[in-house]
Formats: structure tokens, sequence, C-alpha cells
């Protein structure tokens, strides 16, 4: 390989490598928001079975819609 052809597949083995590792920190947050999300929701369905069981059974159903 010449000079240029090196330097060019260093440049981009570099552009590849930084790529990964935002992709890794952005998997990082996701699954740290997903698992929050998933917290939040245990929390609220125990929250709703508490309640239904106070007032007799007679609970509503909560749709809730997610878009990502």
């Amino acid at each position: 390989m010449s000079g240029a052809s090196v330097s060019d597949v260093n440049d981009r083995l570099s552009a590849l490598e930084l790529r990964v590792q935002q992709q890794e920190d952005e998997l990082t947050v996701m699954k740290a928001a997903l698992a929050d999300v998933l917290r939040r929701l245990a929390a609220s369905e125990a929250s709703a079975a508490s309640s239904t069981k106070k007032h007799g059974g007679k609970g509503e159903m909560l749709l809730v819609k997610v878009s990502l």
C-alpha cells in the first residue's frame, strides 16, 4: 500500500472506532431510559392494582400510546 492509502485506511478506521463508541454510548443511555420506563410502569401498575382493590375491584383501564 502507498503512504496515502495507509493514511486513508487509518483515518477511516479511526472514524469507524469513534462511531462504534458513540453508538455504544447511545445504547447505554437507551438501556437506562428503558429501565426507568419499566420501573415507572411497574410502579404505576402496582398503584393501579392497589387502587382497584381499595375501590371494590372497579378500576378503569388506562391506555397509553408511546411513540419512539
